[in-house]
């Protein structure tokens, strides 16, 4: 497990990891900069798929979206599935997904069961696990 000021980062004994972000935090670029290096601490720079949850009240800087796409390029997510509570924020990470046209797979879902089960098919064997 990896802890950030904005997130929780884990991986599963069947190399799918989460990314639980804190309530109440706002994700700024040096905030994002902290994650990405949480997130390769993690993984070791291991193509990981990820399950994304959240606690209530997370916001993103403009700046932050923005420079979402550039980090992709330095990130290990290889996959990213989003549990969403709510309708409301179901529409939100939708719509972010077809304005962002991320370089990797992303998909939404209902519950973390099912977004475990999708994010399965990207796991490759890591040697440092």
């Amino acid at each position: 497990m990896v802890e950030t000021s904005i997130s929780i980062l884990s991986v599963d004994d069947d190399g799918v990891a989460e990314m639980h972000f804190k309530g109440g935090v706002t994700m700024d670029i040096p905030t994002q900069l902290e994650h990405l290096k949480g997130i390769i601490q993690l993984t070791k720079n291991h193509p990981t798929p990820f399950i994304v949850t959240a606690d209530e009240f997370v916001a993103f800087t403009k700046e932050a979206k923005e420079n979402a796409p550039n980090m992709e390029d330095q990130s290990p997510v290889c996959a990213s599935a989003i549990v969403v509570s709510n309708l409301a924020y179901r529409i939100l990470a939708d719509f972010y997904i077809k304005m962002q046209k991320p370089k990797i797979p992303y998909k939404t879902f209902p519950n973390k069961e099912k977004a475990i089960e999708w994010c399965k098919q990207f796991v490759t064997p890591n040697p440092f696990l």
